[in-house]
């Protein structure tokens, strides 16, 4: 079932749509994915969680804990 939603949030939904594809240059003819907002989202749910990721890494390289192959 589709969850209804107000014109508010779908032009909020929009609007972060246009942005992230702004933001990834689709609107260039020669990128790959140009005219095209497939997986904008999930990049930024990826992006949001290396940085997490990357944090907990930083604070243990910072604490000059050294692991096998690092």
């Amino acid at each position: 079932m589709i969850k209804q939603i107000s014109i508010e949030e779908n032009a909020a939904r929009n609007e972060y749509q246009e942005t992230l594809y702004r933001l990834d240059n689709r609107d260039d003819p020669k990128h790959p994915k140009t005219g095209t907002f497939s997986g904008l989202h999930q990049e930024i749910l990826t992006y949001e969680r290396l940085k997490k990721e990357l944090a907990i890494y930083e604070k243990w390289k910072n604490r000059y804990w050294r692991i096998a192959n690092d």
